[in-house]
């Protein structure tokens, strides 16, 4: 779809030539008709103008609305700027006579009762000079064709914004229209009243697809009861095409103007189209993104060849020491590591250099273990003396002011400086806690070993990316049998990005789980991010995220109803999930669903159907009741002929046949042993009309072995006949998923970890695991 771009230009040239930088609403009827969208016809009548009749006339209705047009009146309802009149010269000059000469009495009455609420230009004026200042400003009355619209009630009028978010560029939401957009949008279920997309990422058909479960698109199309189709899809994809050639055109790589919030509430049905009805566009100068940063640097970064190190004691254990001790710990060589410091030749028998430029080689990696006064002269001299590829920056506290100028300012602009002279330099931090890099051979966290073991045997197919290195290693430390491929603290981010790590990560096929915590994006890194997200997925691996801020403050200070619908967390939430990423809304969902990817995300997750067994009733009703929530949908398997023979051949074996029935989920009771368990397991894995397993146990029975270290005879899941080890043999002979659960205390955590280390993820309850394998299920069957 093409539009005028040149037309569209000039109007927000002839506004901000008048230094507005907010259209008027005839105005926005332009600019919608120059990106083909239907508007109503109008004319303006400028202020003590007689009414032209044959103007009228070509409105082509017997009535007209008569609305007031001012830069600084929002609400023209309120204060009496609109009405409905007969389209003659005579009523429409009374009209404008009236509004005239009440508007600015009744606006200026509306500003003295609430003065937090005058437009700048208004404040502290009061009385005669208010209305006088007021009626400056308008500029007449638009007069406006009376449409008859088809429908009624909520969903027959659309909401359709367009609006520039600093983190994700441009974004589009759509929904239910009016003046209960607001109501029925916190009233419905997420995705039912309005639904949010990237007006650049998506296409025409993708962002349609989105708006289909809203109550707009099922009134519109006739899927109400007795309801008819107002409009067919190509006038709802013509409208959306509109907007998002306007978002193309009018983005962040415009050379003239960004368009950041253009909205319609609503868009009416007219005769099968959609017509806008009002509109609101606010626009300004192109905003300037951070510097480019060259990501081909990250490569030796992440897998250096030689490490400098500045700030490590020759005496204590102090944050520098711990570093360097614990990147020799993990193999680093030794000759390739290098300590800035004069006044001794080596710490730990790695070489000392009195300063910086003494260096013998451009280091890959640099890392800055000192305090935050001396960073901005160190990295300085890095970038004179090109004398690294790559920093890490622990040091927080860099917002201080250093003489006028922060330090943090200071190293952005040698950073700049540097890649300017064709030096170029990434920085990573500050106020970061490291990174650890298996490929690299080096851990640069300054957690002791002995609080943070780093296990050289558990799965290291994760890759862990987080602003806050706190969240980082807690994760790290409550997944013991993990050794994370990667883990990177973000910090601040003063130069390289969450998005930029996770860009460059995408392109090592050994990470399966890419898990992210991020409390706030730069500029333009949140479409980064999602565009990183869509790769990765498109591979078939997964991104688990966690956002941190889901606070309304965003929501404040808003023009639009746009804004207030779609949050800066909900625009977050909503690109990238679409863009195929799990967003998390608490930090047990995001450890147990990085558990499931990790564990299992590389076996057939075919389907919905669980086959789960349990040995306490309680937890197999709890099992049933949870196959459904709001963000999945499970179905109990029905078992096959064959299944059902296996099954209750397995409880005749066990004993078990006079106590139960073959049912999903199966009580297979306290009396069920371990054999038992394996045998109904082995069973389910056999059955074609099952795509994932539950196998839950309620540990206390006698008849399971399930105690640790000094258990009694019989009773050592260390045994080999141990449900630990008849479940992991079970497990490696399938490639269906499979999840377990052991619901009970301290006593059993042992029995829990064992299980795990097996590879099989393990929740300490059964409804837990039916909602994460629901929630992870749903993810990997919507992107196929």
């Amino acid at each position: 779809m093409t539009i005028e771009v040149e037309r569209i230009k000039s109007i927000l040239d002839a506004a901000a030539s008048e230094k507005r930088f907010q259209l008027l609403e005839h105005e926005v009827y332009q600019v919608l008709g120059a990106a083909g969208c239907a508007v109503p016809r109008f004319h303006l009548l400028a202020p003590g103008a007689a009414p032209d009749p044959d103007a009228l006339r070509a409105l082509g209705s017997e009535r007209v609305v008569v609305k007031i047009v001012s830069p600084e009146i929002a609400h023209k309802t309120d204060v009496g700027g609109v009405v409905k009149v007969e389209a003659s010269a005579a009523a429409v000059a009374e009209a404008a006579r009236k509004m005239l000469q009440e508007v600015p009495q009744r606006y200026a009455r509306s500003l003295e009762a609430r003065p937090g609420h005058a437009p700048k230009c208004y404040r502290g004026l009061t009385g005669k000079a208010l209305e006088d200042a007021i009626l400056a400003d308008i500029r007449g009355v638009l007069v406006v064709e009376m449409l008859r619209f088809e429908g009624e009630g909520p969903g027959n009028e659309v909401l359709v914004g367009l609006q520039y978010n600093r983190e994700f560029g441009h974004v589009l939401t759509m929904g239910v229209g009016g003046i209960d957009t607001e109501l029925l949008g916190h009233a419905c279920h997420k995705g039912l009243a309005v639904v949010t997309g990237s007006a650049t990422e998506l296409d025409e058909a993708s962002m349609l697809e989105l708006f289909r479960p809203t109550l707009a698109w099922q009134r519109l199309a006739g899927r109400t009861r007795a309801g008819k189709k107002l409009v067919d899809d190509g006038a709802v994809r013509k409208v959306i095409g509109g907007f998002q050639q306007i978002a193309v055109q009018f983005g962040v790589e415009s050379r003239s103007w960004t368009i950041t919030e253009l909205e319609v509430n609503p868009f009416g049905v007219v005769r099968g189209e959609l017509v806008a009805l009002d509109g609101l566009l606010k626009f300004g100068p192109r905003p300037e993104l951070p510097i480019t940063r060259p990501i081909t640097s990250l490569g030796p970064m992440l897998e250096p060849r030689s490490i400098g190190i500045i700030g490590v004691s020759s005496k204590g254990m102090n944050m520098g020491r711990i570093i360097l001790r614990n990147m020799l710990e993990v193999g680093f060589d030794k000759s390739k590591a290098y300590v800035v410091r004069p006044d001794c030749p080596e710490i730990d028998g790695v070489r000392c250099v009195p300063e910086i430029k003494d260096l013998p080689e451009r280091v890959d990696l640099f890392v800055l273990a000192v305090g935050a006064d001396q960073v901005a002269d160190i990295i300085e001299q890095l970038a004179t003396h090109d004398k690294a590829v790559g920093v890490i920056l622990i040091a927080g506290g860099m917002g201080e002011k250093e003489g006028g100028q922060s330090i943090e300012d200071r190293v952005k602009q040698a950073i700049r400086k540097g890649r300017e002279a064709g030096k170029p330099l990434v920085v990573n931090g500050g106020n970061c806690l490291g990174i650890v890099s298996q490929p690299g051979s080096y851990h640069t966290l300054f957690i002791p070993q002995t609080k943070l073991p780093l296990r050289s045997d558990g799965k290291s197919n994760v890759a862990l990316i987080s602003q806050s290195g706190a969240f980082m290693i807690t994760r790290m430390s409550k997944l013991d049998w993990l050794s994370p491929r990667y883990a990177v603290s973000t910090g601040n981010q003063v130069d390289l990005t969450v998005g930029d790590f996770l860009r460059h990560l995408a392109g090592d096929p050994e990470v399966r789980t890419f898990a992210v915590y991020s409390e706030g994006f730069k500029d333009g890194d949140g479409l980064a991010c999602a565009k990183a997200v869509r790769e990765i997925t498109a591979s078939g691996r997964d991104v688990i995220f966690y956002k941190a801020g889901r606070t309304s403050e965003g929501k404040k200070a808003t023009s639009g109803h746009t804004a207030s619908l779609a949050g800066d967390y909900d625009v977050c939430e909503s690109l990238l999930a679409q863009a195929g990423a799990w967003v998390c809304s608490s930090f047990n969902d995001f450890l147990d669903l990085v558990k499931v990817s990790s564990l299992m995300g590389g076996r057939k997750w075919t389907g919905r159907r669980i086959a789960a067994l349990s040995n306490a009733g309680y937890e197999a009703v709890g099992i049933a009741d949870a196959i459904r929530g709001p963000a999945w949908n499970l179905q109990l398997a029905s078992f096959s002929e064959q299944t059902t023979a296996a099954l209750q051949a397995a409880l005749v074996k066990g004993k078990l046949d006079a106590l139960v029935d073959v049912h999903n989920p199966l009580d297979v009771t306290p009396m069920a042993d371990d054999e038992a368990h394996e045998y109904a397991v082995r069973a389910f894995f056999g059955d074609p009309g099952v795509d994932v397993v539950l196998c839950a146990t309620v540990p206390l029975t006698a008849r399971m072995a399930t105690l640790g270290d000094g258990a009694p005879e019989g009773q050592s899941f260390h045994a080999e006949g141990s449900l630990v080890h008849r479940l992991a043999r079970a497990a490696a002979d399938t490639d269906k998923p499979v999840v377990a659960s052991v619901d009970s205390g301290v006593l059993y955590d042992a029995f829990s970890r064992a299980i795990e280390e097996k590879g099989i993820p393990t929740f300490r309850s059964a409804d837990v695991a039916m909602r994460i394998v629901g929630m992870y299920a749903e993810g990997r069957l919507r992107r196929g």
